[in-house]
């Protein structure tokens, strides 16, 4: 049989294997069926494990909104005890955002080089020691310092969670699975809100070594630590994501994990019952498992991490994730800043007084804190009970839109939903300017705010499918970052530009949100 042709000195050469008998040595050249991830976890089902990724995921988004959000329930309970001034109160709301944007890239290169388990993990047991000590602080200088510290380590799980739950999802679901557990995201403000309602309306006082005097403030900053701390003891029990194994060329763990899901959900059978016996290598997979010796510092791999996003073919999508992070985040935490006075103004006139959003903000000026704070004459730490009832009750419309737009997912694209959210938020924004009846104005305002809101899960999804596991989290984080930077220029900037020109802000960020909906047909509608 012949097996070869060479070519000598332009003659041909015929080499002859006579121990084939004609026939091909098929025993050398096929091995087991290669199978795609998806493949793998779709012969996997969906079990025990499966549903406990999710639901720890979901508390540890709900941890995240705590720590980042609750402090602004927590500020005005503690500013007399704390001696905080209206300065101080400005900077505690936006310390912990700041601590998230210095820490993204680093916990992204973490993530994806050391696995997402490890890091969140890690990250959730800093993040609750830090804010038990917060607890404890007795001035503005120590409570500042420890909230960075809760942003800076809370950063890696408010971005790698998504990955992580992602990547025990088949590619095609990710988006809708990961939109279901956002729904936590909701609960959270309905958690912050309930338990601070609870708590704060006790007045008690505890001496401790006659250092701290404990006071229900302090309490309540441990009970909203508490999820942080149940989901990294929970995820501790839980297998490392089998996707960031393959994308390490660990393809061994990757099968070892999904051995054990695939018995755990098929009652009877065994680990060599699992026919997925290898992977099919995936486009755009990179497996860059080189030890760094003494001349690599960190910064430099952390730069070969993240080059991979600014090249083709992920530049495009992780340039517009990244512009679409920083929309959302402006609109929606830049006019949420505004949303308790302008639900105030408006119940309170009964829907008797017709004025557009701009007459109804007219005459009052932003303090630089939040406009949950008030200055007062003689100290007073009291927190009024409507603050708690507007917090409650924006979490309940955060968690019903969630919960709809993931069953919508089911049925219809990502693309189509997110451009459709975007110019909801958007008409709405612009709408304001003209429309002056009071509780349709309430209604139009929820909408260009919480449109925009629901909107980043949405994304977070599109980022988790988008891009190859190597820098799967690297991309998460960086656009969660661009997010973040967003919330802190929508909370400063908007009510300077209110100031000049009430209804071109409107004017803007709604077309902000229009835009985002253009850029948003950019990214692949599944």
């Amino acid at each position: 049989m012949v097996l070869a042709v060479d070519n000598i000195a332009g003659g041909r050469i015929f080499f002859i294997d006579p121990t084939t008998n004609g026939k091909r040595d098929q025993t050398k050249d096929e091995g087991p069926k290669s199978h795609t991830f998806d493949e793998a976890i779709d012969i996997v089902g969906f079990g025990r494990t499966g549903w406990q990724v999710f639901l720890v995921s979901a508390l540890i988004m709900l941890a995240v909104i705590n720590e980042t959000m609750g402090i602004s329930i927590l500020i005005p309970a503690s500013h007399c005890d704390l001696n905080l001034s209206a300065t101080d109160k400005g900077v505690l709301t936006g310390v912990s955002f700041a601590g998230i944007i210095l820490t993204s890239h680093l916990w992204g290169y973490v993530a994806d080089t050391k696995g997402r388990k490890n890091v969140i993990v890690l990250s959730l047991v800093i993040t609750t020691l830090c804010s038990l000590v917060s607890s404890m602080a007795v001035n503005f200088t120590t409570i500042a310092v420890l909230r960075l510290l809760v942003g800076m380590s809370i950063s890696a799980p408010s971005a790698t969670i998504y990955a992580y739950l992602g990547e025990f999802t088949k590619t095609d679901k990710r988006t809708v699975v990961i939109s279901f557990a956002s729904v936590a995201v909701g609960l959270s403000y309905v958690f912050t809100g309930t338990f601070g309602w609870i708590v704060l309306s006790f007045d008690w006082r505890v001496n401790i070594l006659d250092l701290v005097e404990f006071r229900p403030w302090r309490l309540l900053f441990i009970l909203y630590s508490l999820p942080g701390a149940i989901g990294a003891i929970w995820l501790m029990f839980l297998p490392e994501s089998p996707k960031f194994y393959i994308s390490r060329g660990r393809d061994d763990k990757a099968l070892g994990i999904l051995r054990k899901m695939y018995v755990e959900n098929h009652p009877g059978t065994t680990e060599d019952d699992f026919p997925v016996k290898r992977f099919t290598p995936e486009l755009n997979e990179t497996v860059d498992c080189m030890k760094q010796d003494g001349c690599l510092s960190i910064l430099s791999s952390m730069w070969n991490q993240t080059v991979p996003l600014f090249k083709r073919p992920n530049l495009l999508y992780f340039s517009v994730c990244c512009a679409l992070q920083f929309g959302m985040f402006v609109v929606s935490a830049g006019m949420g800043l505004w949303y308790p006075e302008i639900v105030n103004r408006v119940t309170k006139s009964n829907g008797s007084d017709s004025a557009t959003i701009c007459e109804v903000l007219r005459g009052i000026e932003l303090p630089e804190e939040d406009l949950l704070f008030e200055v007062e004459l003689e100290c007073n730490d009291h927190v009024t009970s409507d603050v708690f009832v507007y917090v409650i009750a924006l979490g309940s419309i955060y968690t019903f839109l969630y919960l709809a737009i993931s069953t919508m997912l089911q049925k219809f694209s990502r693309g189509y939903i997110l451009v459709i959210n975007l110019l909801i938020s958007g008409v709405s924004g612009m709408l304001l300017v003209f429309i002056n009846e009071p509780y349709f104005v309430l209604v139009l305002f929820c909408s260009f705010m919480v449109f925009a809101g629901i909107s980043i899960s949405i994304v977070n999804g599109a980022a988790v499918s988008l891009f190859p596991t190597s820098v799967r989290a690297m991309a998460v984080c960086l656009s969660l970052m661009m997010g973040r930077l967003g919330s802190v220029v929508g909370t400063n900037i908007i009510g300077l530009i209110m100031e000049e020109n009430c209804n071109l802000t409107f004017i803007l960020f709604g077309g902000c949100s229009i835009f985002g909906a253009v850029l948003a047909l950019i990214l692949p509608s599944r």
